[in-house]
């Protein structure tokens, strides 16, 4: 079997991997990372502004979230939130909100090489 074949399928079947993750960290994580930030004035806030529970909020209230979890000293200089918030949160609630994202990340990088792979590299650059 070609090389190509293989990482085709890996990188399509990657996809749904990625989405279903994200998705249950969504849907399942969200609300309980929510609580341990329920005094918290930007994540209230930001709540009240997503508060339909459609795709799209769910979406934009988790990327407040990473943005907390995954740079936490930028908040805590901009006292955005407190280290008894952030201690609070347990380290396996973390690393389900964290990695599916992360993933995604490696995920797009392999999409790229294998647009590139498929394409072949773009005269423009």
């Amino acid at each position: 079997m070609d090389f190509f074949l293989v990482y085709t399928i890996v990188v399509f079947v990657g996809t749904f991997i990625v989405l279903g993750l994200i998705l249950y960290a969504e849907y399942t994580k969200l609300d309980e990372l929510e609580s341990y930030f329920s005094e918290n004035e930007k994540v209230c806030r930001h709540k009240r502004f997503w508060k339909r529970n459609q795709r799209i909020d769910r979406f934009h209230r988790m990327g407040l979230m990473i943005d907390i979890l995954s740079t936490p000293k930028a908040f805590l200089k901009a006292g955005l939130v407190t280290e008894a918030e952030l201690a609070s949160v347990p380290l396996a609630l973390k690393r389900w909100a964290l990695w599916p994202y992360r993933v995604a990340c490696v995920w797009f990088v392999a999409s790229c090489v294998w647009y590139i792979w498929f394409h072949g590299w773009p005269e423009w650059i």
